[in-house]
């Protein structure tokens, strides 16, 4: 399994791309400002964009791929998320005033964008790659996602959410996990921002990876906020945690096998 970072920092700036993770080619997990680092071919060999929530930050870029691929399209770019997500997407920015509604262009019969509302626990298979909705809680109605390839390598992304029982019950169930993607938006002494907000701080991510009955064998810390990277990583730092934790960069590109997992060289 082929996973690409295109975007993974909770802001903006310099070589910062908000959050979109391209699974071998054809599959976006998120579509945040990264997805803007593809080139045009790129951009063609996508078939499949699964949301974790309706966030800015996850979803600015596709109204842009719509658009830039509107000709060149020979078959619908399928979008899926949950029912509140689908909803926010056709209300709030597909609606003609923010963004044309390109789940009718050209035509109703023959559009180039077609939505698939899902369910958490539902799973999906997409050639030799199984994808399944996972459970998270966050401000707006969101989830994650377990990706899965012929190999047997498991590969987790978080989405955003904050330490939950029902969160951590889901993840117990999965079994061994070859690599955790995990968001930290904010440090410890952000505390207050981060819970009412529904995010995870370094202390509140120990607390997430302490409770799983089998901790992933890697784990990449995702959205931190540009202006406290240092000091966030600093205290990731000091936890001590059982695992392998990487602080992803915007562009990082890993080849996953089970029990392995091994950047781009």
């Amino acid at each position: 399994m082929k996973i690409e970072v295109l975007g993974c920092s909770g802001g903006m700036g310099k070589d910062e791309y908000t959050t979109c993770i391209r699974i071998n080619d054809q599959l976006l997990i998120d579509a945040g400002s990264g997805l803007g680092c593809l080139s045009q071919q790129e951009m063609l060999k996508i078939k499949h964009v699964f949301l974790t929530h309706a966030h800015m930050d996850h979803i600015c870029f596709l109204p842009l791929l719509l658009d830039n691929l509107f000709e060149q399209l020979t078959s619908p770019l399928q979008v899926y998320g949950l029912g509140d997500v689908i909803d926010a997407l056709q209300s709030h920015v597909f609606n003609w005033s923010i963004w044309p509604d390109f789940s009718k262009l050209p035509s109703p019969d023959n559009a180039v964008l077609h939505f698939n509302q899902i369910e958490v626990n539902q799973q999906f298979q997409l050639d030799n790659i199984a994808l399944q909705a996972i459970t998270a809680q966050h401000v707006v109605p969101a989830c994650g996602y377990v990706v899965r390839d012929s190999l047997g390598g498991v590969f987790c992304f978080s989405g955003d959410t904050r330490f939950d029982e029902q969160v951590i019950a889901a993840y117990n169930q999965l079994g061994v996990i070859d690599v955790l993607m995990l968001e930290c938006a904010f440090p410890n002494r952000l505390s207050e921002v981060a819970t009412k907000s529904q995010h995870l701080t370094p202390s509140a991510l120990r607390d997430f990876i302490l409770a799983l009955d089998m901790p992933p064998r890697d784990l990449w810390i995702t959205h931190l906020k540009p202006s406290v990277r240092e000091e966030i990583w600093a205290e990731l730092m000091e936890l001590n945690l059982p695992v392998t934790v990487h602080l992803l960069r915007s562009g990082d590109t890993f080849f996953l096998e089970h029990n392995r997992c091994a950047p781009k060289s």
